[in-house]
């Protein structure tokens, strides 16, 4: 599924047609000779989809770079079969998420790319026209490490588990904001660590000039919705603010001390 196609550039949906309300997205990014995919999935319930998805764009073995925003078996567990398919691939992620990622079967001689916690790691699509992706921590959203990727030509900003949705009756692209609210929600509440990591990732990408937002669960927010999104997440109360609330007295001090 094309979602963005311009001379040079396309981006592409890759993911898998499952029952389950926790779909899988992967996606795909083909710039030259740069192919980029995003979060393959897991080796028993995504790979052969997946792969089958990216043969009918590229040959599979030409994908040059993999991205992992977190450790995930539903998001990374199908590793060990692409790193097969092209041994010369190279995995872009956090320096915290690769410690976890050989425990899925990984060789020792696979190639990485570390993701910096500063934000300062670029990956240049091309040396000519300027498009690139931009790695960028999501601290505990859900994993201590996680990251998403801006991609400087289309405006999406791939987003792992930010932005997710566990939805019933699911479609590529969010068309009722307020009943797709209502299903990221429950997502968010539990699975995220905190309100204030949410507001710290809200506000770092809020300069960037985001078209839409690709999650690796649920559906894609486009351009109208992003910042309403962006919006809502930041207000969000969620994992340790609600398991462990202020008391009566920490809430009146912190009002006082306004």
């Amino acid at each position: 599924m094309v979602l963005w196609d311009e001379p040079g550039h396309a981006v592409y949906w890759v993911g898998s047609q499952e029952e389950s309300p926790f779909r899988c997205n992967a996606y795909l990014i083909v710039h030259g000779d740069v192919r980029v995919l995003f979060d393959p999935g897991s080796a028993m319930h995504h790979f052969e989809q997946v792969k089958s998805r990216v043969a009918a764009v590229i040959p599979p073995a030409s994908v040059t770079h993999i991205v992992l925003h977190h450790q995930d078996p539903d998001l990374c567990d199908s590793l060990p079969q692409w790193v097969a398919v092209n041994p010369d691939v190279v995995l872009v992620t956090t320096p915290r998420t690769r410690v976890l990622l050989p425990y899925y079967g990984l060789p020792d001689w696979v190639k990485w790319l570390d993701v910096s916690p500063n934000d300062s790691t670029v990956l240049e699509l091309s040396a000519t026209d300027g498009a690139a992706l931009a790695f960028l921590t999501a601290p505990f959203l859900h994993f201590p490490e996680a990251m998403v990727t801006f991609d400087t030509r289309s405006g999406f900003l791939f987003s792992g588990d930010v932005g997710a949705a566990i939805e019933k009756h699911w479609r590529l692209v969010v068309d009722d904001w307020d009943a797709h609210w209502k299903a990221m929600v429950p997502f968010h509440v539990f699975y995220m660590a905190s309100s204030r990591a949410l507001r710290g990732f809200t506000d770092k990408v809020a300069p960037f000039p985001i078209t839409a937002i690709l999650p690796q669960h649920g559906s894609i927010l486009p351009g109208p919705m992003v910042r309403p999104a962006l919006a809502a997440l930041r207000e969000l109360p969620c994992g340790i603010d609600l398991l462990y609330p202020d008391s009566n007295l920490e809430s009146a001090l912190r009002t006082l001390l306004r």
